[in-house]
């Protein structure tokens, strides 16, 4: 019994140190250069303790960040969560070419975000961009609308640019977990008379709950983390509308080179996702396994 769990611990060996070089080293370099006072991140290191955190918060576009991370966040947490759900439900069905409807889902998660930001871009450039003149042409619009440089527009047409991607991965998640609940249940409740929407609250959505909130999870934590698609549309702007955390992060970084106030909102953006991870297994993840 012995040597079996000396086998396993020799196993884990490598793990252990791909996780410790990857990430624990990063970590405790990070909160460790958050103390200091350095340009560059190398080079003289004086130490300041907790200024870069108080100096954090003087920066004027710190709070806008804040903001506009919790409203990009939970407005597409919930678009990615509704609308995934109904269209699973509708793929779920037997019709004629569903099957390359499913596959067709998956092209805007595969394309890479360079390729979404650039299209995006031509497509609501308001001079020569197809859906202002598509939409002048049919008599929605009054005038070109410049949807990524008005400061009221630029950041829910970024939300919704951002689920367009994600949308379809929400999909095949919820999709798969239909799938696994038996076809007897279906009928057993038709036999008894439910209907519809009686089959939708009292079977699939009590099934489907644990997945729904693994996928929840899932969102909040990778929409709180985008930056590719925000840095390469509006960079932040206009006028830091729609600057987040991780946008900020990077200017700080790799344009004023304040490597100190970069790691202390590194570590800040680090205690968040640690407290989301925490409240998620303790809320959800707990009482589903308790619920089982």
């Amino acid at each position: 019994m012995r040597k079996e769990n000396l086998a396993g611990y020799l196993l884990l060996i490598p793990l252990v140190a791909l996780i410790g070089v990857f990430y624990v080293y990063p970590i405790i370099s990070m909160s460790r250069l958050s103390l200091y006072t350095t340009r560059f991140g190398f080079g003289d290191l004086k130490f300041s303790g907790l200024r870069n955190f108080v100096d954090l918060q003087r920066n004027p576009a710190f709070k806008p960040a804040i903001v506009n991370s919790i409203t990009w966040t939970l407005v597409s947490a919930i678009i990615q969560l509704i609308i995934p759900i109904g269209l699973a439900l509708m793929l779920n069905q037997q019709f004629r070419g569903v099957s390359v409807a499913r596959s067709l889902l998956l092209i805007p998660w595969v394309t890479p975000a360079v390729v979404i930001a650039i299209m995006w871009r031509w497509i609501l450039e308001p001079t020569m961009g197809v859906f202002n003149r598509q939409m002048l042409n049919i008599g929605l619009f009054s005038s070109r609308v410049n949807f990524l440089g008005n400061p009221k527009l630029a950041l829910i047409t970024l939300i919704c640019i951002n689920s367009l991607k994600y949308i379809p991965f929400g999909t095949l998640l919820i999709l798969a977990s239909l799938q696994s609940i038996s076809k007897s249940l279906y009928e057993a409740m038709m036999v008894d008379g439910a209907t519809a929407w009686q089959q939708l609250k009292y079977l699939i959505m009590p099934l489907i709950n644990p997945m729904i909130g693994f996928m929840g999870f899932l969102i909040i934590v990778w929409n709180f983390n985008v930056f590719d698609l925000i840095q390469m549309t509006t960079g932040g702007g206009p006028a830091n509308a729609t600057i987040t955390i991780p946008v900020l992060l990077f200017r700080t970084a790799y344009r004023t080179f304040n490597m100190g106030q970069a790691a202390a909102l590194s570590v800040i953006v680090l205690v968040v996702m640690f407290i989301t991870g925490g409240l998620y297994f303790t809320l959800v993840w707990t009482r589903q396994e308790e619920g089982q």
